[in-house]
């Protein structure tokens, strides 16, 4: 089991330990339902050091980032970041990411925890026909997320730094990003593993509250943010996932034409679920519409902002179609809805 620099603290704090993706991790501090309203309405410190960080460099590094992602990275900005997919030669996403422009010849991906040898293989395996390398420094490096409306004035008093939405600024050996997973403002500071403790403890006596996995899935998942292996698993496309908007169509790259083919046809859509009566949601409940089963949740949860139930689900429906979710036995009513739900 791997940990991260934070392990010990989180042990302190009496986290709940959970084993994701090999690392033992905290699923929560307080709790879930604390830490999600501690996030929305003030700010949290999240440790997300099981991520990965791997650095592209050289004359073509944006040229094959450009071959290897959805997004055309030869025109992202240094000092700017970019969400985007990695695909198969299907068009299948292997993972999301962001990729950082750290400098003409030098960028950052952060793939997910789970997938982070997967993609330092892929990369490798497409980089040999481009003059750039790849250095995997995902064991040498932590990182913190600092999210929610008082984000931004923690960082200014804790780093006297202030960063756009994705944006990045360097600071000595700190990288601090304008990005996150919560749908509210905040940052990520990438950083050397001996320097986490030390800022997260600061963060924490500025009065950002520790929070844990549990609440970073019911922030995303209000915003209708993916989650890797959840919402997709290497069967979906991004235009499935409905997220055609990360898709830069004027460049040539890995998984292109079958997308191209896929644009002109008739496919199930990743669509919100919100429930119209009381019952908590969970991934695999089946949703049924007219009486016949046509998909089922991939994400699900009782919202903590809305008090209602939310999930994710491939289907065939239009928003505002009336569907019923099984939930413990029980059809209980619901509606396909267009995310974020709040």
């Amino acid at each position: 089991m791997h940990h991260t620099p934070l392990h010990a603290s989180h042990r302190a704090l009496g986290a709940r330990l959970v084993d994701f993706a090999g690392w033992e991790m905290p699923i929560q501090f307080e709790g879930i339902i604390a830490e999600h309203r501690a996030v929305r309405s003030a700010a949290g410190v999240f440790d997300v050091s099981h991520m990965g960080q791997l650095f592209v460099r050289g004359p073509k590094a944006a040229a094959f980032l450009a071959w290897v992602t959805t997004w055309d990275i030869r025109n992202l900005e240094p000092g700017r970041c970019r969400y985007c997919h990695i695909l198969d030669e299907q068009g299948c996403i292997i993972d999301d990411t962001i990729v950082y422009c750290l400098a003409p010849d030098e960028f950052l991906l952060v793939p997910n925890a789970a997938t982070t040898g997967r993609i330092a293989d892929w990369l490798a395996t497409h980089i040999a026909d481009f003059n750039a390398t790849l250095e995997d420094r995902s064991a040498e490096l932590a990182c913190i997320a600092l999210q929610g409306p008082d984000a931004p004035r923690l960082l200014e008093m804790h780093l006297a730094l202030a960063v756009e939405p994705f944006s990045h600024t360097r600071q000595g050996e700190f990288i601090v990003s304008g990005t996150g997973y919560t749908g509210e403002p905040g940052c990520e500071i990438i950083l050397p593993r001996d320097a986490a403790l030390a800022q997260w403890e600061a963060l924490l006596a500025l009065g950002a509250a520790p929070c844990g996995l549990g609440a970073r899935d019911t922030l995303r998942l209000e915003r209708g943010m993916l989650l890797s292996g959840t919402d997709f698993d290497g069967g979906q496309t991004p235009l499935e996932a409905n997220c055609g908007w990360v898709i830069g169509w004027g460049h040539q790259f890995i998984g292109r034409e079958p997308l191209l083919a896929q644009r002109g046809s008739g496919y199930a859509v990743l669509r919100g679920i919100q429930l119209g009566e009381r019952g908590v949601p969970r991934p695999g409940c089946e949703v049924f519409h007219a009486g016949e089963r046509v998909g089922q949740l991939t994400s699900g949860t009782l919202s903590p902002s809305l008090g209602t139930g939310i999930g994710l689900a491939y289907l065939n429906l239009k928003p505002g179609t009336a569907v019923t979710v099984a939930v413990r036995g029980k059809h209980l009513n619901a509606r396909v809805v267009r995310p974020p739900f709040q």
